[in-house]
Order: structure tokens, then C-alpha cells, then sequence
């Protein structure tokens, strides 16, 4: 006698119940799956049309969006060219280029520092001008930073031009002298742009020879700036102004 396993008989009317729920599960995964991705990057296909639609460039040709392209990178050139110009016009350093990507170690700054101090003292005294501050305002001592050394070198550049600057043009004396913490300047990218590298410096001059040392300053390759300036009468006749303030060597990146 052999057993038969019973039927499952379902209905017409439970067969359209089953349907049913099975039609929205199918439904459901195709939305989520299938449709609902195709209106997201519908909805930004819109977004982005309507943003050209808004464009100063929506209405114009191929030809002639390449010939503002050209334009654009010949507009670009020149002011690439202008700001290569006015780099070259108002750094500080002739050598600006090397100063900005060499590597400075601690001997190095030692050597440099020693050897400017000797130079400048026996150029001051070939010219009978008391340099008092025979130290340059520079320790010897560093830190433990590279940053620091880099630091400290470059301020020793600013300070041999200055002095250099001062004794060519016939100071009487230099009575102080001292580097102050370089100051940068970045552009509206945040780039840095340029740092200056400020000198606190007092000194007594003539007229006549104060005349010649603002006109050198603003000469090629020695360019600084000031940042203050203030000048009074000086202690004597022979050397009728005293003259202080801080001015400012600039490096370009």
C-alpha cells in the first residue's frame, strides 16, 4: 500500500493574493535598483543644463569657445610674464632663485656668518665708518631646527645687503643693528607669495648721502622697503641726522 504525498491546492482568488505581494517585492527592486539611480543622475543631467543654460558660454560656438580659450592662455601669459617682471624689478636678491631652493646647514651658516662679520668690519674700516654692532645683530648659537637654520641664513643676507647698502653710501656710523622675525605674505589662495625679511637699523648721515641711500634703495637687486622710518636731528654738526627704523629685504617665492 503506497502513501501519496497530499496536493497543495491553492485557490484562483489565493493565487491573486500571492501575486500580489511577490508584484510589489518585484516592483520595490526596481525602483531602488534600477529607477531610482536613473532619476538621481536624470535630476543632475537637469542641475547641470540649467547651469549651462546660465553660463556666459551657453550660447556660443565651439570655434569661437576655442578661440576664447586662446585668448585666455594668451592673457594668462602675459600676466605670467608682467608678474615675472615685477619679481625681477623689486627682489632684494639677484640670487633669489638659489636662496629660495637651497638647503642651508649649520656649518654653513657659521662659515657665512664669520666671514661676512670679518669682511664688513675691515670694509668699514677702510672707509673710516664706526660699525658698532660688529656681531651683525646675528648669534652664533641655532637651534635645532632646519627651519631655523634656513631662517637665520637668509636674515644674515638681509642684513650684509643693508650694511653694504649703509657703507657705500657713506653713513657716519651705524650705531645698531638687528634682524627681526621674517613676516610672509600669502595670496588669496593662501600660497605663500613673498617674506620679508625685516632689519631694526639706526645710523647717523648727512643729507646729501641719506638722499643717495633712498635713491640705492629702490635701485635693481637691492631693493627694501620700510616698514617704519623716523628721522631727527642728529648729535652733532658733522653728522646731522640720526636715523631709525626697520626695513625689509624681499624674497619672492
Amino acid at each position: 500500500m503506497s502513501f501519496k504525498p497530499p496536493r497543495l491546492r491553492i485557490s484562483e482568488r489565493q493565487q491573486v493574493l500571492l501575486i500580489i505581494p511577490v508584484a510589489i517585492v518585484v516592483m520595490l527592486t526596481i525602483w531602488f535598483w534600477v529607477l531610482s539611480p536613473q532619476f538621481a543622475r536624470r535630476r543632475e543631467i537637469d542641475s547641470l543644463r540649467a547651469q549651462l543654460d546660465k553660463s556666459a558660454y551657453a550660447h556660443v560656438s565651439l570655434e569661437n569657445l576655442a578661440e576664447i580659450e586662446r585668448h585666455e592662455q594668451a592673457l594668462g601669459g602675459r600676466l605670467d610674464d608682467e608678474w615675472s617682471r615685477t619679481v625681477g624689478r623689486l627682489a632684494t636678491f639677484e640670487n633669489q632663485q638659489a636662496l629660495r631652493e637651497s638647503e642651508f646647514g649649520r656649518i654653513d651658516y657659521k662659515m657665512e656668518l664669520y666671514q661676512t662679520r670679518l669682511r664688513l668690519a675691515r670694509r668699514s674700516e677702510e672707509l673710516g665708518i664706526p660699525l658698532i654692532p660688529q656681531d651683525l645683530g646675528l648669534q652664533d648659537a641655532l637651534g635645532g631646527k632646519d627651519a631655523e637654520v634656513r631662517i637665520r641664513m637668509l636674515q644674515l643676507r638681509a642684513v650684509e645687503k643693508l650694511v653694504d647698502l649703509t657703507l657705500s653710501r657713506r653713513i657716519q656710523k651705524l650705531h645698531a643693528l638687528h634682524p627681526l622675525a621674517p613676516v610672509s605674505h600669502p595670496g588669496p589662495d593662501q600660497k605663500l607669495v613673498l617674506t620679508e625679511y625685516p632689519v631694526q637699523v639706526e645710523f647717523d648721515v648727512g643729507f646729501d648721502n641719506l638722499y643717495l641711500l633712498f635713491q640705492a634703495i629702490f635701485e635693481q637687486h637691492q631693493i627694501f622697503i620700510f616698514r617704519n622710518l623716523r628721522i631727527e636731528a642728529g648729535p652733532a654738526q658733522q653728522a646731522p641726522l640720526r636715523v631709525s627704523g626697520v626695513m625689509s629685504a624681499l624674497l619672492f617665492e
